[in-house]
């Protein structure tokens, strides 16, 4: 049996799981508190289950984790990690501090395919889409890094989120599960290089997070030529699904 990486099942999957492996069903909740809330990057971390059930876990699955590969900081404070992925691809966040915030920008690809020309991810273009669990193991990392805890949330490193939609908004229920990470639905924000049908779509989600939008300029003519996004959504129509 290949081992199950945990953070890669929804709080049902993991239901099930623990249940094959002969658990009480109300050891999902502490599991998935102990993956989210407490960071626990082993088994043997989670006391409040039995030696036996443990050892269960360590013989039939994992806990996946970000590696560090490097960390940068600028003057102003602002720091920029590097992570490597099971696969050795890599990903950037980037911590920005003011005063009592902590906002982290966490990426949602590895690379990008919009090819926005004063983008340095997008010249490399799209290896793939980010996991659920990729995503939100950026914050987890970063939090632990820090030993501080995030205040809000940017979906504006690499890659475009909505490019990744199913990724992404599984991510966001966690990072807003109040069992899991509980973050307030105000400090968490999604920047857009607008796709239209997935703007409507994250409208009907019922997901009240923040919406940005990445225009960079006020014309469809100059922004045809720099985010080659718009010659499919141009601004007009943009706003119009911004209001929707």
């Amino acid at each position: 049996m290949t081992k199950r990486n945990l953070k890669s099942l929804s709080q049902a999957e993991l239901e099930a799981f623990l249940n094959f492996l002969g658990m009480k069903k109300y050891r999902a909740n502490q599991v998935y508190q102990w993956l989210y809330q407490k960071g626990a990057a082993s088994f043997d971390e989670m006391t409040n289950l039995s030696k036996e059930e443990r050892q269960s876990l360590n013989e039939k699955a994992y806990i996946s984790s970000l590696k560090l590969v490097k960390r940068q900081t600028a003057s102003d404070g602002t720091e920029k990690y590097v992570f490597e992925l099971e696969d050795k691809n890599r990903i950037e966040s980037v911590l920005i501090p003011d005063e009592e915030r902590l906002t982290l920008c966490i990426s949602t690809q590895v690379g990008c395919a919009m090819g926005c020309r004063f983008c340095l991810t997008g010249k490399g273009g799209l290896k793939r889409n980010l996991e659920a669990h990729e995503i939100v193991d950026q914050v987890i990392t970063v939090s632990g890094l820090l030993n501080k805890r995030i205040t809000n949330i940017v979906l504006m490193g690499m890659g475009e989120p909505l490019a990744n939609y199913d990724n992404t908004i599984n991510a966001l229920k966690i990072l807003l599960d109040e069992k899991a990470l509980n973050f307030s639905n105000r400090k968490i924000t999604l920047s857009t290089a607008g796709l239209i049908p997935q703007i409507d779509k994250l409208g009907k989600e019922g997901i009240t997070i923040n919406l940005a939008i990445s225009l960079n300029a006020t014309t469809d003519d100059i922004r045809n030529k720099i985010m080659p996004i718009n010659k499919k959504y141009p601004i007009k129509e943009l706003i119009a699904a911004c209001k929707r």
